[in-house]
């Protein structure tokens, strides 16, 4: 009878402890576009939510721009590009607000004119930025983020002539499904 009373007794007891955790995880699929003042960056990414408070970004888009920079007249150009970050949300669930950090990595390529002279650098840009954002649930499956990022664009390797980059403002959208 003890043994009976000993089991029942730890399987609820197992059972409630692992019945109390919250949160949930879940995978965020959408699309995003974020706007700069020297361009744009359209991309497609996933979002692994953990149970609280936690989600590991992956993005992978095309980088456009189009600068009256410092060192030349003109630089336009594009390139396609990937992502890592992570965000924090101050709820329990991923929702409403949250701070992030992210790392874009983008191979561009860059015309660029400076005067008479003109020519084509070809660059790997690391632009590591922290944003703020506000994910917005509509039917608690489809989302709406609309974000802010601060950070710097660094040109790690060049070939060709330096273009553009330092301090980089973005203004983001994103709509997804998350399963």
């Amino acid at each position: 009878m003890k043994r009976i009373f000993f089991f029942l007794f730890s399987f609820i007891f197992i059972s409630s402890t692992w019945s109390q955790e919250i949160g949930y995880t879940t995978t965020d699929v959408g699309g995003e576009f974020q706007w700069h003042k020297n361009g744009t960056i359209y991309a497609l990414h996933l979002a692994f939510n953990s149970k609280l408070n936690k989600a590991f970004n992956i993005r992978f888009g095309y980088n456009k721009t189009d600068r009256d920079g410092e060192l030349h007249d003109n630089e336009k150009g594009s390139g396609w590009g990937g992502t890592l970050g992570y965000r924090y949300y101050f709820t329990p669930f991923p929702h409403k607000f949250f701070i992030g950090i992210k790392s874009d990595l983008w191979r561009m390529k860059v015309d660029w004119t400076k005067g008479v002279q003109s020519g084509v650098s070809k660059l790997w840009v690391v632009q590591p930025t922290l944003e703020l954002g506000y994910l917005f649930f509509i039917n608690d499956q489809a989302f709406i983020t609309p974000t802010i990022a601060n950070g710097v664009a660094i040109n790690l390797a060049t070939d060709g002539e330096e273009v553009g980059k330092g301090f980089i403002m973005l203004i983001g959208l994103s709509a997804g499904v998350r399963f």
